[in-house]
């Protein structure tokens, strides 16, 4: 249209004025002035070379030329109002596929989501715990949260979260014998590990806690090891001993008083949380939508 020296919004104009017979009545469903109404008109009109509007006595009819213009740009906006619609209700009908860690899944996100199906009732989501970045190419994911260093080839990533370590036990492991009062009294303790420390770069998450604590007689290379922090969580509250516990996946089972900590000193983990999104999909209203919910409750803790 640019060729032609025409404008969508003169356009518009002349199709609501042209349909109500109104330059009044046009403005108001377009939200501007009657001024403007007018002045896209005589644009329009400049631009044919003929007039599209007999103006009589604060009334308008159509010319000739009017009579031909309205019935195409009518249907043409049309056209555009139902395409739009259609996409909109296919947008907001399709679920949002989302991946997480499976540890994330159960520990951090499962309990919060009645809070986003309260919070967006019109959006379903569609929820692939894994540990595989492929998954995003497979299925076409929309939106995830990965632990890393927050760099992935094909994914633009933000931190949601950072990662803390503290020692986590059952309460129940703690009957019947003394609470450990510092740090080196873990040696007496079965302790439970993650084997994620050699890909984030660190030795052993316990050889970190233990240095930062200040403790160098604990012998931290003892004790059952599992792939998936949640799972060590989950071995912790069933009493098996005393696990490195990620806090930020712990705080409802801290809350719940299924797990106790045993210390107040915190150490930040390598990784961190973050939200990562396909390069292609960071302009889908859902992602979005989801992603602001995700940074919300993050703020919260």
């Amino acid at each position: 249209m640019r060729h032609f020296g025409l404008h969508l919004n003169a356009l518009r104009a002349f199709e609501a004025a042209a349909r109500l017979l109104s330059f009044s009545r046009a403005a108001e469903e377009l939200n501007v002035s009657h001024s403007t109404i007018s002045h896209h008109i005589k644009g329009l009109e400049k631009t044919f070379g003929t007039d599209l509007f007999l103006r009589r006595n604060r009334r308008v009819t159509l010319t000739t030329a009017g009579e031909t213009l309205f019935p195409v740009l009518e249907n043409a906006f049309n056209e555009i109002s139902l395409t739009v619609a259609m996409l909109k209700e296919k947008s907001e009908k399709e679920p949002l596929k989302v991946t997480v860690t499976p540890s994330f899944a159960n520990k951090w996100l499962m309990p919060r989501m009645p809070c986003f199906r309260k919070e967006h009732p019109g959006i379903e989501v569609q929820l692939l715990p894994s540990l595989s970045l492929a998954e995003f190419r497979r299925v076409s994911m929309d939106v995830g949260v990965r632990t890393g260093w927050g760099k992935w080839p094909g994914l633009k990533s933000e931190l949601l979260t950072p990662v803390h370590m503290t020692p986590l036990c059952s309460p129940s492991l703690l009957e019947g014998r003394d609470r450990p009062e510092s740090p080196e009294d873990l040696d007496s303790f079965t302790l439970i590990h993650t084997d994620v420390s050699s890909k984030a770069g660190i030795k052993s998450e316990w050889r970190e806690w233990l240095m930062a604590a200040g403790a160098r007689n604990v012998d931290y290379t003892r004790g059952p090891s599992f792939h998936d922090p949640g799972l060590a969580l989950q071995a912790a509250i069933d009493g098996l001993g005393v696990t490195m516990g990620y806090v930020e996946l712990a705080e409802t089972d801290i809350a719940e008083g299924r797990l106790v900590r045993l210390f107040e000193t915190d150490v930040r983990h390598p990784w961190s949380y973050y939200i990562v999104v396909p390069d292609d999909r960071d302009d889908d209203p859902q992602t979005a939508v989801f992603c602001e919910w995700l940074r919300s409750q993050a703020d919260l803790n």
